[in-house]
């Protein structure tokens, strides 16, 4: 995941001759990548059927993918702290060009798991290089406004990746569209080769790893656990979709108009986050939590289900620009560390939610799994009450 709304004061010596080239360049590799992580949720059912395994065996690759981001995006920022920015940038969507072919040739399902971790490897340096890229590259005052066109790849994948690929999956198979993934972060390296200038970075602040110290640590809990109420019901959505009854040709236009919600949603908050970020804080899990208890209640009515989905998605939708916004806040001496730690909260969330959610779906249902999935989001909000007047000193 990456940061939305801001980014450190650095600034590069001189500013590049056509930034916003770049910046979006960027911006559609942060989309591929997004994908790339998430798009095996719409695909699950194909992929299950094909390699007869269980949803909660098909749910692990979504699971290893983030557990390896998790784990590995600090010490790979780190490790790479004094190597030049742009090879680094480069090489990660290479390997991610490379996981994806390997997707689209796997052979069994442990094939496919193996080329999913190369894919999680690449993806913990990738958002760390880029955060601390696009902050360098943005024309002079305009870090936030280069942070939130790289924040709208990751929302667009993260919202629209899953039904894209479920679309594409139900007319061809989901073989080509993880080779249409690959496809498309060959071409984003093409692009940044010429397009991305070479930049300059100041590798001590490699050596910081906890900017913002405890209130860092905070906060990436905070959104840990909101991924993780999430994930708890939506990496099974498809599923849950077609047990309510959904026709499985409509998969992929119910899929779609779950993401728009959730585009819609995102840009109807954008303009207020900045003002009053502790209130955010409080009611996105809000928002987010009553759309899981209502999905929980819903089921298994079609219609009912599918409305309440609905809105569950839209409260979700500005998960990220609300963690994201507060998190490099908070660590805005050191942007790359703190989009490390982005990654790890976001990644283990979204990593135990899968791993949580698919035995409760093969034990209790989805019902069960939308009720565990809210009481989380009620913890959430409950421990971000009781830590008030250190979230609401943020500026």
């Amino acid at each position: 995941m990456c940061p939305s709304s801001s980014a450190s004061s650095q600034q590069h010596p001189a500013a590049p001759q056509h930034p916003w080239a770049g910046l979006y360049i960027l911006a559609i590799a942060v989309f591929a990548v997004i994908t790339t992580e998430v798009v095996p949720i719409g695909l699950l059912p194909q992929v299950v059927e094909d390699f007869g395994v269980d949803e909660a065996r098909g749910g692990l690759l979504v699971t290893l993918y983030a557990a390896l981001v998790a784990i590995t995006a600090i010490p790979l920022t780190r490790a790479t702290g004094s190597l030049p920015r742009k090879p680094v940038l480069l090489s990660t969507l290479v390997v991610f060009t490379v996981s994806n072919t390997l997707a689209a040739l796997a052979q069994d399902f442990w094939w496919l798991m193996a080329a999913r971790a190369v894919g999680g490897v690449a993806h913990a340096l990738f958002f760390a290089i880029a955060i601390g890229y696009a902050a360098r590259i943005a024309p002079r005052g305009q870090i936030g406004r280069a942070m939130a066109l790289l924040a709208t790849g990751t929302s667009a994948g993260l919202i629209l990746g899953v039904p894209a690929g479920t679309a594409l999956g139900a007319l061809t198979g989901w073989r080509p569209v993880f080779a249409a993934l690959g496809l498309i972060t060959a071409l984003a390296v093409a692009a940044a080769a010429f397009l991305l200038p070479a930049i300059s970075h100041d590798k001590s602040a490699a050596r910081a790893l906890l900017p913002g110290g405890p209130t860092l640590l905070l906060v990436v809990g905070l959104a840990g656990s909101a991924f993780l109420g999430h994930y708890t019901l939506y990496t099974y959505v498809s599923p849950l979709l077609l047990a309510a009854g959904l026709p499985q040709e409509w998969l992929g236009l119910a899929l779609v108009a779950l993401g728009v919600a959730g585009l819609i949603a995102i840009r109807a908050t954008a303009p207020f986050l900045d003002a009053q970020p502790f209130r955010w804080l409080l009611l996105v899990p809000l928002a987010i939590g009553l759309g899981l208890a209502a999905t929980g209640l819903a089921f298994p009515h079609f219609w009912p289900v599918l409305i309440v989905a609905t809105v569950w998605v839209a409260a979700f939708g500005p998960v990220n620009s609300t963690y994201q916004n507060v998190l490099v806040r908070v660590g805005k001496s050191n942007p790359e560390m703190a989009g490390a730690w982005i990654n790890v909260s976001a990644n283990v969330g979204i990593g135990a939610g899968s791993a949580l959610g698919g035995w409760v779906v093969v034990t209790s249902g989805y019902s069960a799994a939308a009720w565990v999935g809210a009481a989380i989001l009620l913890a959430t909000l409950l421990l971000t009450l009781l830590f008030r007047q250190r979230l609401r000193a943020v500026r």
